[in-house]
């Protein structure tokens, strides 16, 4: 029988770049600095640079690159911020974790991300951010996104977690708004060996009090050093913070991969192109990429009738799949107290009951994506059309 053909393969990676990543692990663990510190600040500025950003600060996970944009912006009691209903809870609980008020917006049918008709209904006098997801590696259409923000006088904050190296016009995306969010764990476009994340930003200021924020509160020079026999400079704690600090480790081993970074994506949008090309005249509705978009494809995403039965068959083949964020935020129990019940964001219902995910990650063989198409045409049968 054929091995399984697997939803993600870090192993592979690992194996790939062996000889580049352990000799960096080795001078991180010689050096005796785990946390923050020169590995995590070259890392910042490499990852600053691609993004086309002032500053990049290093943090835990994709949830705390959230939690401290929003705090450093300043939300809380009384602020709204606006969010699509179709994402991974630490978008929406990180609004909450701030004490501001999750409001969500309905999504485009074929992006899946928000639709920036639903976000200028949905502005209220109480709204004071929006924070867009770009679902999958695809971007949101941040023109008019922006543009209602502007408009409105908006903080826009980017969750990209999923989207690493996903450009709008050209740009990566991440750097459009206020605040770009990243999450870099071991199954994202770019992941590390543990979670990491990381936050993009020209504001200054904003960056400053993300850096404070990250490391207990405590002032920016207050960064330990175990090499250095005076200790810490004088004790002063700025802010009421946390302990969402990059260990070198990690930001060690990111900086060296960031440079295959477009390898992968290539590799990802290869598969994609291949996955579109097979199933074109099967009843699989494929993924899109709207014109101004370089989608890098974290998921590929089909649209089917009958999906249980199609992952079955699926399973039967040996070919893994996956669902994602269905039912959406607003149909969850951690959510009821919001009470949107069933019908309040038709879009992100609909295609969240629809969606299935296939693999795409950057190690797949071209025979073994020819297989997981051949399955899906058995499984799903041509086109009505």
């Amino acid at each position: 029988m054929d091995a399984p053909v697997l939803m993600n393969d870090p192993a592979a990676e690992f194996r790939l770049l062996r000889d580049e990543l352990l000799p960096v692990a080795e001078r991180v663990l010689a050096s005796g600095r785990y946390v923050l510190g020169d590995e995590v600040e070259r890392f910042e500025e490499a990852f600053a640079a691609r993004v086309g950003v002032r500053h990049a600060i290093g943090v835990a996970s994709g949830t705390a690159a959230l939690t401290l944009a929003l705090r450093a912006s300043g939300l809380g009691p009384g602020d709204e911020v606006l969010t699509v209903p179709n994402t991974d809870s630490p978008t929406a609980s990180a609004i909450t974790a701030t004490g501001a008020t999750i409001g969500f917006v309905d999504v485009d049918e074929r992006t899946f991300c928000m639709d920036a008709r639903g976000l200028a209904a949905g502005v209220s006098s109480r709204t004071a951010a929006v924070l867009p997801v770009h679902l999958f590696g695809h971007a949101a259409d941040l023109d008019p996104i922006l543009r209602i923000a502007r408009d409105c006088g908006l903080l826009t904050i980017e969750d990209a977690a999923l989207a690493v190296g996903g450009t709008y016009d050209g740009r990566w995306v991440g750097g459009w708004g206020d605040i770009g969010c990243f999450s870099l764990a071991p199954s994202k476009i770019l992941g590390a060996y543990g979670d990491a994340g990381i936050v993009v930003t020209s504001d200054s200021e904003v960056a400053r009090r993300i850096r404070v924020l990250r490391n207990y509160g405590h002032a920016e020079d207050m960064v330990l050093d175990e090499t250095n026999l005076r200790g810490f400079p004088q004790w002063r704690v700025l802010e009421e913070g946390m302990n969402e600090r990059l260990d070198a480790l990690q930001a060690a081993l990111l900086a060296a991969k960031l440079p295959t970074l477009e390898t992968r994506i290539s590799a990802r949008r290869e598969h994609a192109r291949r996955y579109g090309e097979l199933l074109a005249d099967s009843a699989a509705e494929t993924a899109f990429e709207a014109p101004r978009v370089r989608h890098v494809y974290f998921a590929y995403t089909v649209l089917v009738e009958e999906r249980e039965r199609l992952r079955d068959h699926l399973a039967s083949r040996g070919i893994a799949s996956r669902l994602y964020y269905n039912p959406p935020l607003h149909l969850q129990p951690a959510f009821e107290r919001l009470g949107l019940g069933k019908g309040s964001f038709p879009v992100a219902e609909a295609t969240a009951g629809r969606m299935l995910a296939l693999p795409v990650h950057p190690y797949l063989s071209e025979a073994e994506v020819d297989r997981v198409a051949a399955a899906i045409v058995e499984g799903v049968g041509p086109t009505d059309a």
